[in-house]
């Protein structure tokens, strides 16, 4: 189903959780590759989308070390923060009646993904999360698309999974791009993807609670990725970093982390 601007930060991540919070370990050292590792042209898609989301121009995007404003159009409707952080630069948008939202947590913690997050207790947080993109991969033959022909299929691994498991990783076949892979005839793991502005393909995947663990997800996610590729996308792949399978996956499959972000949903002012 189509998702609002302001949803993208809360919906789509490889099944997540809620809040969840990382030691500050890993996360520098693994963004730190990014720009080293990604191809020219995917990392100027994305720092175009991203700063497009943020009411930046591409170049202005992580330009300085901390770039903090309040939210462009795109977010003008979304009541919370949202925060990139590559390479120990960081760009945060607010909602511009909110700025106040932001200085329990400045300036000490604003490089620090975790710490940031965790610099908002009792707010919805999502984070600290990896985008990771692909350049090039393998799809294999064990997966195959998905139409709206499958819609019985789907909808019975809709009824076996949870309502946050399908909300984050489950999609309308016929609406979008689809991939998944049968076993035992029936349906245990769906991918899709979004496009997102015309060149980043936004990967979501949901699989069999009784089927995990098989290596069927990553067949779908390899499947889905390739066909955006095939279509001269960018296969963007997002996942919380505490969520290690996840992680392990997109790495296993070629993904390069590009940045990490946190989102903040924030209540209503009192």
């Amino acid at each position: 189903m189509p998702r609002r601007k302001s949803g993208r930060f809360h919906r789509g991540h490889a099944q997540i959780g809620c809040l969840t919070l990382l030691p500050a370990i890993a996360i520098p050292t693994l963004i730190r590759l990014a720009a080293a590792m990604l191809g020219k042209d995917t990392l100027a898609k994305a720092d175009a989308y991203w700063a497009g989301e943020m009411g930046l121009l591409a170049d202005e995007l992580f330009r300085e070390s901390l770039h903090v404003r309040p939210h462009g159009e795109r977010l003008a409707d979304y009541n919370g923060i949202f925060a990139l952080f590559r390479n120990g630069r960081t760009a945060i948008s607010h909602p511009a009646d909110r700025p106040d939202v932001l200085r329990a947590c400045l300036p000490e913690v604003l490089f620090d993904p975790a710490l940031f997050a965790a610099g908002f207790p009792g707010k919805m947080v999502i984070g600290p999360a990896s985008i990771a993109y692909a350049e090039a991969l393998e799809a294999s033959s064990k997966a195959q698309p998905l139409t709206a022909s499958h819609h019985l299929q789907a909808q019975a691994l809709r009824d076996a999974c949870t309502e946050s498991e399908w909300v984050h990783g489950g999609c309308e076949l016929g609406e979008v791009v689809a991939s998944g892979v049968f076993a035992d005839g029936r349906l245990v793991a769906l991918a899709s993807y979004e496009i997102w502005d015309g060149s980043i393909a936004h990967i979501s995947i949901v699989s069999h609670p009784e089927h995990r663990g098989q290596g069927h997800g990553r067949t779908a996610v390899a499947h889905v990725a390739k066909r955006a590729l095939e279509a001269r996308l960018v296969p963007q792949y997002r996942t919380l970093i505490a969520n290690a399978p996840s992680i392990r996956i997109a790495g296993s499959l070629g993904f390069i982390p590009y940045a990490t972000s946190v989102a903040v949903r924030l209540g209503t002012p009192g």
